[in-house]
């Protein structure tokens, strides 16, 4: 009865996680298009380099976050998959 609370509170856990991941994405993706239309709109010299910059940056934040999430979600993916392990006394039996 214990061990199914804890995996319904690590489940909880997974889900908040995911969803303050989707979150951050999305965010991030608001930035970078934010970014886009900023660098679309530049005029002159400084705007187009400070556009520039934001768009770099913008790229790199939204990159790191989607990185983030595909390693939570491959986590996850493995987190539910049943558990194989081997009985080492029976494998060596096998062949005997």
């Amino acid at each position: 009865m214990l061990k199914r609370r804890r995996d319904r509170l690590a489940a909880e856990k997974r889900m908040s996680e995911r969803d303050r991941l989707v979150d951050e994405v999305r965010l991030a993706e608001a930035e970078w298009r934010q970014a886009c239309v900023r660098f679309d709109d530049a005029l002159g010299a400084d705007q187009v380099d400070y556009a520039i910059y934001l768009l770099e940056a913008a790229e790199q934040k939204l990159d790191m976050t989607l990185r983030r999430a595909r390693m939570h979600w491959h986590n996850d993916q493995a987190a539910e998959l049943p558990d194989l392990r081997l009985d080492t006394a029976m494998v060596g039996s096998e062949g005997a």
